[in-house]
């Protein structure tokens, strides 16, 4: 089954957004991040809105998007549905967003005030936890753990951090560069020993998937074979998929940048812009990976159940 690439990349792309509007908002509380301050908006509103776009292209049909803000006030005893979530989300960050630009440009110093550094900090760090909400379901059991959710808020300060560094490389920023190196390589800390934890209760969940079926047959799916549960699961740590994990998602994804990052800590102005964008070009690979990956072992086995 081939992954869900626009959710894939609107899971990607609000953790990327939510880590700069975060990264920001942290600056701010501590009085740094001025010269950097626009840049980090615009990229965050820019992600945001790519984001969105990536969102609604799941619905595969332009019809459907009015379905899908319909579904913005959905209830009706049935529930929050899950684009619900992501769209609810989508609409709080771009308020948060235009609140920070409208405060900053107020004030006489130019910086917004810390009470929108805090409600920065909370909506980026929240609303890619709270989106991740809407994948867990009983029907998926690989996604259905809260583990997925503190996956999506390490990625956000990993992300995060890296892409501040480039801002304020770019922008000559140099205050902010230490406290954001620091960031992303705790960033990094966290999000390495998450995705160990999350792919050995994959690599142990085969017996989570406790249907005995001798045969089946999906309408959608007519020439697939039965699913062999312990290899998909098994498959990420030492299967089919163990190269693109270890090697994409572990050592490019979070070994390389952070690395990188530790190398680029006393680089100033274009050289910490090219270190730190080296490292976030990693950290993207990285991640993208580590989402296909989490497709693969969750939805091949999405026709058993």
């Amino acid at each position: 089954m081939n992954p869900e690439w626009p959710l894939i990349l609107f899971t990607f792309f609000l953790c990327l957004s939510g880590g700069i509007l975060g990264a920001q908002g942290l600056l701010t509380v501590l009085g740094k991040g001025k010269k950097m301050q626009n840049v980090a908006l615009i990229a965050a509103l820019v992600t945001l809105v790519v984001g969105g776009i990536c969102v609604f292209m799941h619905l595969q049909h332009w019809e459907r998007i009015f379905n899908a803000f319909g579904a913005l006030l959905a209830g009706n005893g049935y529930g929050v549905s899950g684009i619900t979530l992501e769209l609810w989300g989508c609409v709080i960050e771009f308020i948060a967003i235009v609140l920070f630009f409208l405060f900053a440009r107020r004030a006489e110093d130019g910086v917004a005030p810390k009470w929108v550094g805090v409600l920065a900090i909370i909506v980026g760090l929240a609303l890619p936890m709270v989106t991740g909400d809407s994948y867990l379901m009983p029907s998926l059991p690989t996604w259905d753990t809260p583990l997925l959710i503190v996956y999506y808020l390490t990625n956000t300060i990993f992300m995060g951090g890296l892409a501040a560094l480039v801002i304020a490389g770019m922008t000559g920023d140099t205050e902010s560069r230490d406290f954001m190196v620091k960031t992303a390589l705790v960033g990094a800390v966290a999000q390495l020993v998450v995705v160990l934890v999350y792919v050995f209760i994959i690599n142990g969940s085969a017996g989570t998937y406790s249907a005995d079926i001798s045969f089946y047959f999906d309408p959608t799916l007519p020439d697939v074979p039965m699913v062999d549960r312990a290899a998909v699961v098994g498959s990420l740590l030492a299967g089919s998929n163990a190269l693109m994990f270890w090697l994409g998602a572990i050592i490019v994804g979070i070994i390389v940048p952070a690395v990188v990052t530790w190398l680029g800590k006393g680089k100033d102005g274009q050289q910490l812009a090219v270190y730190a964008g080296g490292a976030g070009v990693c950290c993207i690979i990285g991640g993208i990976i580590w989402r296909v990956l989490l497709y693969a072992a969750a939805m091949h086995i999405f026709a058993l159940f």
